[in-house]
């Protein structure tokens, strides 16, 4: 038997449910799927999902993604890919993932070190780097010839179309204080100031200029012209409300295409896609994630595990999948593929985009670490609490970062 474990509300995970009898069929082994909700399984502190990978029913697979696998490979629980890449067959093809991608989920499990270095921890099934979507009907209205090319544009115009368009807010951003809040557009955004996590000497850089620079512009637009239920707002509900015309403009995940192009989308055909803003000093950073298969080191059936990850990472299956709204491919091949093509066609140039990205600027910013979770969980939750209070940000920041380097006090660890 092969022992499953992954989140409700995710495309891929529907896709396995959907065809996992022809695996069952092809081997002649049962696999039991747990799909538990998506609330419980991307928390601050993984308690749901970490009590299941210990024990003698632990499962063999789950998935999982960079700031929450850095903390599961950090208490041992991630086991190494790459003996296993060696034993699969001719059809599986190792080089036909998207090579960002499998560098990204390279990591020596040390503190500071860089991704890409080390062994592969996860297998990659879909990923995701923080694109501009906008509705350009909805600029025009509001008196915008041109999507916003800077930060200051962009926060500019959503102030205009808030003013100037009835019913449409200016922008659409995820809120709630779990951690990746801080993540997608608001680190897009952060990165792009020039900022970064942490200084040289490991002390978290939350009061720098640039940091506090950027929060205090996004917070003040967000009062302005962002969501009127913010700091409300998983990421479920800011894909959802975009698609059903709610917002003009949104700088978050790229695979929300799924939602802006589904059928039931009120903005289906209206959608256009571009590069995430610049910052101030014409810097882009978009950051980037990649949903992923991991196996368990705990697993009693570690070939079986890899035969399982094997035939649900292959081309065939990643193929369909994307063709069921597991979006974005992982391999080339699904880009390549003419179904896929077709479907992809009318996306206004989704694809090209998102691939452009991903070649030129996405990367995983945050520091590589196993406490980064907690230190995600604490920035997220000053978010929060700073929007609550408008003239608190660099008292509460600044608090923030005296947790965060109290939790990662001792010495710093880096290889670069």
């Amino acid at each position: 038997m092969v022992r499953f474990i992954g989140p409700d509300n995710d495309a891929y995970i529907a896709s396995l449910i959907r065809h996992v009898s022809e695996y069952e069929e092809l081997t002649g082994e049962i696999v039991n799927l747990e799909i538990i909700p998506e609330t419980d399984y991307v928390t601050n502190s993984l308690d749901a999902l970490r009590a299941r990978l210990r024990g003698s029913s632990a499962p063999d697979v789950f998935v999982s993604g960079p700031v929450s696998m850095w903390k599961l490979a950090g208490e041992g629980i991630v086991e190494p890919l790459d003996a296993y890449l060696d034993t699969c067959g001719n059809d599986y093809r190792p080089d036909d993932f998207l090579p960002a991608l499998l560098s990204a989920n390279r990591w020596t499990g040390l503190r500071g070190d860089a991704l890409g270095t080390g062994p592969l921890l996860e297998i990659p099934v879909n990923w995701e780097t923080y694109n501009l979507a906008y509705l350009p009907d909805v600029l025009e209205r509001a008196g915008l010839s041109e999507p916003p090319s800077t930060w200051d544009e962009y926060f500019a115009a959503a102030a205009k179309i808030a003013e100037n368009v009835p019913g449409v807010r200016g922008f659409a951003q995820r809120g709630t204080d779990t951690w990746h809040t801080m993540y997608t557009g608001y680190a897009t955004q952060v990165w792009s100031y020039g900022a970064t996590d942490f200084d040289d000497a490991g002390r978290s850089a939350l009061t720098s200029p640039a940091i506090l620079a950027a929060t205090r512009d996004f917070l003040t637009a967000a009062r302005m012209a962002g969501p009127a239920a913010f700091p409300g707002g998983h990421w479920l509900d800011v894909a959802r409300d975009f698609a059903a015309g709610r917002y003009g403009m949104i700088v978050d995940s790229d695979h929300y295409v799924a939602f802006f192009e589904g059928a039931d989308s009120a903005v289906r055909g209206r959608v256009a896609y571009t590069q995430p803003p610049l910052g101030p000093e014409g810097l882009r950073e978009a950051n980037m994630w990649t949903w992923s298969l991991v196996m368990n080191s705990a697993s009693h059936d570690k070939p079986g595990a890899w035969r399982f990850i094997e035939w649900a990472s292959s081309p065939s299956f990643l193929a369909r999948a994307a063709l069921e709204g597991n979006m974005n491919p992982t391999r080339q091949s699904t880009w390549d593929d003419d179904a896929f093509r077709a479907a992809a066609s009318g996306w206004s140039g989704f694809g090209d985009n998102s691939l452009a990205i991903l070649q030129t600027t996405a990367r995983v910013l945050p520091t590589p670490m196993p406490e980064y979770l907690d230190v995600a969980s604490l920035w997220s939750a000053a978010i929060v609490e700073a929007y609550r209070q408008p003239d608190a940000l660099e008292r509460v920041f600044g608090e923030a970062a005296t947790h965060i380097d109290h939790l990662l006090s001792g010495d710093w660890t880096s290889a670069s």
